[in-house]
């Protein structure tokens, strides 16, 4: 896995990880890649989770001077770091401007800075056509909105969907703003006129102030209170002038906030008025999208990101054209998990590509508020996209989580 130069071992280092989806993911390609994988975490429970290739720093906190420390420390004994690197919230920026002065990377920080609070994006954008209405206030003054019912409230620093509400009326705001508040007293919080419309996450990369479009996936969303994605279709046709909007707007909102090298994703919907932003992070989302681009088009997209910020040349050029769905598990009930039943049943059915599931028996489960409240997931690929969805929803339904009431 390790390659030497002048007696010295490339590496990457990674900060911060979760124990599955892209950021996990991303470990293993710069393995394949040739690099020694450096993972510096906080959370001592991934440490026997994580692959045995990896070099693990533990470490109590994970601030910019202690990570610049430990940096330091692994470059005095020989690992030649190519790249410094994060895939997981809020360590984005801060990965890229230590890269940039460790590594001579080239890395548009400032910019994946600015994409990590939702007030400054907004605020930013305040001018481009995409912008929707919005309104900033301080989350322990007694205010109401100047945007009409239905809207959205948000504590500009959540992801997620942690802290995200569908405000109906004066009761549910006020009770939001509280729950914001317990956690953020004095601080803003965004308010957000509510678009309606199919929503799609573009995954974007940018090489050398040039937006590629990687990939479209349209997302099934739950709305309640809160707004939790509960399914993905990778989109493989879209009309040619509906497309062709997107990627101006796309390309605006890049040259705007100044990404001339790195990556990111939006989350857009598609409205009578043109594509409207509903959310822009500095990275590639989380969860199955990886694995999910990959299925679909041949190509994986934090192994080809890891090769931009090391200074190679990313190959985006798509070798597969195969349409995937994926499908959540959420539970409708509050309790403690029992047992699991139907997992290899599920993985044995025609189409499917990934099942898992999370929780450990004797969990406390419950029904959705965030994201992570969704329990697993079942990928399945198809001719179509509804027979990939027809296959993935016939495989979740012999997946059976049974609880305890509590």
């Amino acid at each position: 896995m390790s390659s030497w130069k002048d007696g010295e071992m490339r590496a990457i280092v990674f900060i911060g990880s979760a124990t599955t989806g892209s950021s996990r993911e991303a470990m293993d390609a710069a393995a394949r890649l040739g690099y020694t994988v450096i993972l510096l975490t906080n959370r001592k429970a991934f440490l026997q989770r994580i692959p045995q290739d990896a070099l693990i720093k533990y470490m109590e906190y994970m601030d910019e001077v202690s990570v610049r420390k430990k940096i330091i420390q692994l470059l005095q004994i020989d690992y030649d770091i190519r790249a410094v690197i994060s895939f997981i919230d809020p360590y984005v920026s801060m990965a890229a401007r230590l890269s940039n002065e460790f590594c001579s990377t080239t890395i548009s920080y400032e910019a994946l800075k600015l994409m990590e609070n939702k007030i400054k994006t907004r605020m930013a954008l305040r001018h481009n056509e995409a912008t929707c209405e919005f309104e900033i206030i301080t989350s322990d003054k007694p205010q109401s909105s100047t945007i009409n019912y239905p809207f959205i409230l948000k504590n500009p620093n959540s992801n997620g969907s942690k802290d995200v509400y569908f405000i109906e009326d004066e009761t549910e705001f006020e009770i939001a703003k509280k729950k914001i508040t317990k956690q953020n007293s004095g601080k803003q919080i965004l308010i957000e006129e509510f678009i309606d419309g199919p929503q799609y996450v573009i995954e974007v990369i940018v090489n050398e102030s040039i937006p590629i479009i990687v990939a479209i996936i349209q997302q099934e969303i739950t709305q309640d209170y809160t707004f939790i994605v509960t399914a993905y279709d990778a989109v493989l046709k879209m009309d040619e002038s509906v497309y062709l909007s997107l990627w101006h707007a796309v390309t605006s909102i890049i040259q705007k906030i100044g990404l001339h090298h790195g990556s990111c994703h939006f989350e857009m919907r598609h409205t009578s008025n043109g594509w409207k932003l509903i959310e822009l992070n500095p990275r590639i989302s989380g969860g199955t999208m990886n694995r999910m681009i990959e299925e679909a088009f041949g190509i994986n997209l934090v192994q080809e990101t890891i090769k931009l910020y090391v200074g190679e040349e990313p190959d985006l050029i798509r070798k597969k054209h195969l349409a995937v769905h994926t499908s959540y598990i959420t539970v409708n009930s509050t309790g403690y998990l029992l047992a699991i039943d139907g997992l290899d049943q599920a993985a044995a059915c025609t189409g499917v590509v990934d099942v898992k599931v999370k929780p450990s028996i004797g969990r406390t489960m419950m029904p959705p508020l965030s994201m992570g409240h969704r329990y697993g997931y079942v990928m399945a690929v198809g001719e179509s996209s509804d027979e990939a969805r027809e296959r993935a929803e016939d495989a979740i339904k012999l997946i059976k989580f049974y609880l305890e009431p509590l």
